[in-house]
């Protein structure tokens, strides 16, 4: 899990330093962030 938190952070630092502003980026974020939800829900599942 703590993996999976990492690398979606590590994508989300990269999407922000390269894309340009907009309506791509902004996707990018609500799509990470919903992977990150995800991987939140299933662990505490999982508990």
């Amino acid at each position: 899990m703590v993996i999976a938190l990492v690398l979606l952070g590590f994508m989300a630092v990269l999407a922000w330093q390269t894309m340009e502003p907009g309506q791509y980026r902004s996707l990018v974020w609500i799509l990470t962030g919903f992977f990150a939800f995800r991987v939140v829900l299933q662990w505490s599942r999982s508990r």
